[in-house]
């Protein structure tokens, strides 16, 4: 038997594993319970950092690396920048939101997750309280056994 033709099956095996278990990874996306429980458990402290203004609450959900991209405003990567973006946030905004996940996509150590939010918005400079719908998009990250915001992006809903 040649080398090549044994090459080109091992090469061949090593794709159709990798393949394999790549759907298995989409297919069991959201599927697991912990896992949703745990996302879950991260966005609920997300929500309740954000509804306290809370700055100190809202850094450590996020890695090290961490991206905030909020609508109209610049891209803030990292801690410092991030830490930054929301003391800005609290200065200028009360929020009252509620999210409401719609979707889970897992693939090992990294989620997407697609949710809604809904509530209230009071602008502190001209306290004035505007209904807020917006749609977010969470990439996590597992780091140390527990899911962390890697990157975020939001947009209001019209």
């Amino acid at each position: 038997m040649s080398l090549i033709p044994l090459k080109n099956a091992i090469t061949t095996l090593i794709a159709v594993l990798f393949l394999q278990t790549a759907f298995q990874s989409v297919a069991n996306a959201g599927n697991d319970p912990q896992c949703r429980t745990d996302i879950q458990t991260l966005l609920n402290k997300y929500q309740k950092a954000l509804n306290t203004s809370d700055t100190q609450k809202v850094i450590p959900l996020y890695t090290n690396d961490g991206v905030f991209m909020p609508s109209n405003k610049p891209t803030s990567i990292g801690q410092t920048q991030v830490k930054t973006a929301y003391q800005h946030v609290f200065k200028t905004l009360d929020l009252n939101v509620n999210f409401h996940i719609d979707e889970i996509e897992r693939h090992g150590d990294i989620a997407f997750v697609r949710t809604t939010s809904d509530g209230e918005i009071k602008l502190l400079e001209k306290n004035t309280t505007i209904k807020n719908n917006s749609r977010e998009l969470f990439i996590l990250k597992r780091t140390d056994s527990e899911w962390k915001i890697y990157r975020y992006m939001f947009n209001e809903v019209s």
